[in-house]
């Protein structure tokens, strides 16, 4: 039978269990002695780690004297109704209702607490709460009129807001029920007729209206409105209802006009500028033509004569040479002598960008491609549409990226990271580099067929030491150059400081000519460049290959992990030989694409 008391206990114990609400139970000192199922959720503790706990070491801003209070009100009260905020489970904060009861049991005071979550309830009620305080304030103070009117003859005011008197010159209480004049009246006669039209046009497809006319204000003076309004579905009513809203706009009516009047000038000076910009560009055209190349060797002039040849055609160009010989200034002589000179010349160092950004950098991304990507960025290839892009470096690039810029050679197109979209450029593609890609190749780290791709028309720009005649032009040009820039006369350079220089077999090419010159120009005395130690002595060894900064760091590395068996961590590790992180030395191997060989 269900009057069984052990059958009630069994029930009572059930729905306590089953209850969507948590329930506790504490004693005097506040030790819980009882929770279900719906409180070890709440709280994120299990059964056993509750029982035993205090109450109040559930929140943090509570302690045993917040307990003693609300025990005694219980004691007095029999029962206790409060909220309160309360962490839960899962770092959150619940807006809560308590119902705490009193109960004996075999003669013992205790609490039963039922938790009631208000959060969803209490939220609503806050967001309504502060709807109705913002659409108070928000009316209160708006620039313009809102109302409600009957869509009738005269347009009858139902309601308006406090800015009518503002806009109008009446007062709310004039307006609303046509007590003493009715809206449609204040609109001058030339434009009532438009108006009525128009929102009646609009009101009959159930469309929102927006229109521009005149009003006459109560002191006479005619100013230009914008309204705004809609017709409200309103059940009873005798007629149909419109809600909107009307501002004054006559300043920006007065702006837009003096911008009509400023137009003919500005179309006058835009003409003027761009004649101005054709006229610059011709200017910087025929100043940058071959200016800055410098030469008077047969082997440098060969190579400008192929420049004239390949510069007019839209062919892909290879500049092939070692560090420091000026393949970026041919490359720039390729562009300015072309029929893309008008447009822009992109330079993208691949050596230079890290492999992640490289193809961001190329390509573009679209916003949220990677985690650092708040916006839509073009890339280098978008950006050289119908101009040209120079990959300096190509042969660093890794070759993931090598297939995909042989489809650009091969269709002109590509998709931006992030994007499934294909965009098509027209970029002349003009390539350089200091590695020899035909071991590049052999080694697998350039592609074959990209290499054909490039490869179409060749340019070897010869090292300094095989245009040793053109040392003293260069030299001549750098003095001038550095000096103007310190501020220093420059009137003789020594037979031995130029001796030294055509003796030397430069393998840093006229880059590291350039830096010893300016070093010169710093350190001369009373006009005169006499700084020969400045020059490497010319009977110490010389490469027989150029070296790039790049191929340096890699045999670095190299002699430091055969030196340490190729340890790479740890007290005997090459990261430690080198002072630098084992993180650090493992990112420069994948970079430098160093492996131990098998």
């Amino acid at each position: 039978m269900i009057n069984n008391p052990s059958h009630l206990e069994r029930l009572a114990y059930f729905t306590i269990q089953q209850s969507y609400e948590p329930i506790f139970c504490m004693d005097a000192e506040g030790t819980i002695q009882y929770s279900n199922a719906a409180a070890c959720h709440y709280t994120g503790y299990n059964y056993d780690e509750l029982v035993g706990m205090k109450i109040y070491q559930l929140h943090p801003h509570e302690d045993a004297e917040t307990w003693q209070r609300r025990w005694k009100r219980l004691r007095k009260q029999k029962k206790l109704s409060f909220e309160k905020w309360q962490p839960a489970a899962g770092d959150q904060w619940l807006r809560i209702k308590v119902h705490q009861n009193l109960i004996e049991m075999d003669g013992h005071p205790y609490a039963v607490s039922i938790i009631e979550n208000r959060t969803p309830a209490y939220k609503i009620e806050e967001k309504l709460s502060e709807s109705q305080r913002r659409l108070a304030t928000l009316i209160s103070n708006l620039p313009g009129m809102a109302y409600r009117c009957l869509n009738d003859a005269h347009w009858t005011m139902e309601f308006v807001s406090d800015g009518c008197e503002t806009l109008t010159g009446y007062r709310a209480e004039d307006l609303t029920g046509n007590r003493i004049i009715d809206y449609n009246s204040m609109i001058i006669p030339e434009d009532r007729k438009r108006v009525r039209t128009e929102v009646a046009e609009k009101l009959e497809k159930n469309q929102h209206f927006e229109i521009k006319y005149r009003i006459q204000k109560q002191s006479g003076e005619v100013r230009w409105v914008w309204e705004r309004g809609t017709m409200v579905p309103c059940e009873n009513h005798p007629s149909q209802v419109i809600e909107g809203f009307i501002t004054d706009i006559t300043e920006m009516k007065k702006a837009e006009q003096a911008l009509i009047e400023k137009e003919k000038a500005v179309r006058q000076l835009k003409d003027r500028l761009q004649e101005e910009t054709i006229y610059l560009r011709e200017e910087i055209k025929s100043s940058s033509n071959f200016d800055e190349i410098i030469s008077r060797s047969n082997a440098f002039r060969r190579v400008l004569s192929n420049v004239e040849k390949v510069a007019a055609t839209d062919t892909t160009v290879l500049i092939l040479g070692e560090t420091g010989t000026g393949k970026e200034l041919i490359a720039r002589a390729l562009h300015n002598n072309s029929n893309r000179s008008d447009r822009s010349l992109v330079t993208v160092n691949c050596a230079a960008l890290p492999a992640e950004m490289i193809e961001s950098e190329l390509f573009g991304h679209e916003k949220g491609a990677f985690t650092s990507a708040y916006t839509c960025k073009k890339g280098r290839f978008e950006i050289a549409d119908q101009g040209t892009i120079f990959l300096d470096e190509i042969g660093d690039l890794p070759l993931n990226l090598q297939t995909k810029i042989l489809r650009v050679l091969q269709e002109g197109e590509f998709q931006r990271v992030g994007s499934s979209q294909t965009i098509t450029t027209d970029a002349r593609i003009i390539a350089a580099t200091n590695r020899d890609l035909q071991q590049a190749m052999q080694h697998g780290r350039f592609r074959e067929d990209l290499f054909f791709r490039l490869n179409v028309f060749p340019i070897h720009v010869p090292p300094l030491r095989e245009r040793k005649e053109d040392i003293p032009l260069l030299v001549n040009y750098f003095i001038q150059k550095f000096a103007a820039k310190i501020g220093k006369s420059i009137k003789e350079t020594s037979q031995a400081f130029m001796n030294r220089l055509m003796a030397y077999d430069w393998p840093g090419n006229i880059r590291e000519l350039q830096n010893i010159v300016e070093r010169a120009v710093i350190l001369s005395e009373d006009g005169r460049i006499k700084q020969t130690s400045l020059i490497p002595d010319s009977s110490m060894p010389q490469q027989d290959h150029i070296t790039s900064l790049r191929e340096n760091e890699r045999q670095h590395i190299l002699r430091a992990l055969k030196a340490t068996n190729w340890r790479v961590s740890g007290e005997r590790g090459a990261a430690k030989l080198l002072d630098i992180k084992r993180t650090t030395l493992e990112a420069r191997m994948k970079k430098l694409e160093i492996h131990r060989s098998k």
